[in-house]
């Protein structure tokens, strides 16, 4: 399958635990408790989401970014619950360039339950196999352990830092750079 084919329809994976999926409008709730809550979005680069019309509106821009073929970001739904816990995808393609970036969060109490060990083992080879990528960058915050961590067990490298890269709550602040290369 090559890269633009994915485009005619919203790909779907599946888990053991988790359903990625397309976000659509009903996840607002689910997706606002995730984009609302400050621990969440401390090192997301914005800041907590007041209005559930802030959360609709990402869900609009995640739902243009795959019409254009710039973007695809999948709502993380729990199968147990059926609850929408977050999101994960790529974003900055690059199709000529063979490249994306690598985004996700969940939802606070989904933290340290291995959601995103699970996700990743789904997205990393949908990104070298269908969207034909030959790299997988990452721009992470220098304080998130958690995320470092969890792209260095997938095998991502440490690139460098970034600084003031990233204007936030009118503070400039630095982001470091992974990157994973096709086996």
């Amino acid at each position: 399958m090559t890269s633009d084919s994915i485009y005619q329809t919203f790909p779907e994976l599946e888990s053991e635990r988790y359903y990625l999926r397309q976000i659509i409008e009903q996840d607002v709730l689910d997706l606002h408790e995730v984009y609302s809550d400050p621990r969440v979005v401390q090192y997301w680069g914005t800041t907590p989401y007041k209005e559930k019309e802030d959360t609709l509106a990402l869900i609009t821009s995640f739902t243009h970014g795959f019409d254009t073929q710039a973007t695809i970001r999948w709502g993380i739904e729990d199968k147990a619950t059926k609850q929408v816990i977050g999101t994960c995808g790529y974003h900055n393609w690059t199709k000529g360039k063979f490249r994306a970036e690598i985004g996700y969060e969940i939802k606070h109490s989904e933290w340290r339950k291995g959601v995103m060990t699970e996700v990743l083992t789904m997205l990393i080879p949908f990104a070298f196999e269908r969207m034909s990528l030959h790299r997988i960058g990452a721009l992470v915050h220098p304080d998130n352990q958690g995320s470092k961590q969890l792209l260095k067990k997938f095998g991502f490298t440490f690139e460098g830092r970034l600084r003031d890269y990233q204007y936030v709550n009118e503070e400039f602040h630095d982001l470091d750079m992974y990157g994973l290369l096709a086996p």
